[in-house]
């Protein structure tokens, strides 16, 4: 009897230690070694600056001075003009994970005058939007994630059609990062064409802001 207790008692300590007991909410630093869903933050902008502030379009020195949203959009303001196309905050698998925004933006195809002198002007729609891409593995060193991202947008171009109406170009941008991640630490992607310019001469640029963090944070 004495015999049959003692096994007994060995075998809850074996299922104890094997995981039976209730689980406990993970931390941030076993997310971080894990491929657990993480909260995914990001935000894209145009950003108009001229030909000779390019070469301070550096996305190292971007990401020192993104720690708050906020903190960014002031400094992309110093270097130019800078308006959000797109913005992206929800919880991602990072083993594998996609995220498509789309929408239709009107713009002014042509315009003319009618008989009684007004100018009328042709709307027309584009489709436009951004495809976020995700993929990871674990490594000793914690997640190892590729992010793919292909955004299209509207630009006003230097070319006028009609009127004082500038002509509307489609833009394409592919941007990217691979490595590991760091929850809850800003990275920064830019890709910029000097050739690219807009309505006034500025070149374009599109700059990507974007944090893994845990979720709930």
């Amino acid at each position: 009897m004495e015999r049959l207790t003692l096994l007994a008692c060995c075998a809850v300590a074996l299922a104890w230690v094997a995981g039976c007991e209730p689980e406990a909410r993970r931390t941030g630093s076993e997310v971080a070694q894990s491929l657990t869903p993480v909260r995914f933050q990001a935000a894209i902008y145009e950003v108009r600056l001229k030909a000779d502030r390019l070469a301070h379009l550096d996305a190292e020195r971007l990401a020192a001075k993104a720690g708050t949203g906020v903190d960014f959009e002031k400094t992309l303001a110093d270097m130019g003009e800078a308006r959000v196309l797109y913005r992206v905050d929800q919880m991602v698998n990072l083993t594998e994970d996609r995220i498509h925004i789309g929408k239709r933006e009107p713009f002014v195809a042509t315009t003319r005058a009618s008989r009684d002198g007004n100018v009328v002007s042709m709307i027309q729609y584009e489709h436009v939007g951004v495809l976020f891409g995700f993929s990871g593995r674990l490594t000793e060193q914690g997640p190892d994630v590729k992010l793919d991202i292909e955004m299209s947008s509207l630009t006003d171009s230097a070319t006028e059609v009609s009127g004082g109406v500038k002509a509307v170009t489609t833009r394409k941008a592919v941007l990217g990062r691979n490595g590991p991640i760091r929850l809850g630490r800003p990275e920064v992607l830019v890709s910029a064409d000097a050739s690219a310019e807009g309505a006034d001469g500025d070149v374009l640029a599109y700059v990507c802001r974007i944090v893994f963090s845990e979720v709930g944070s």
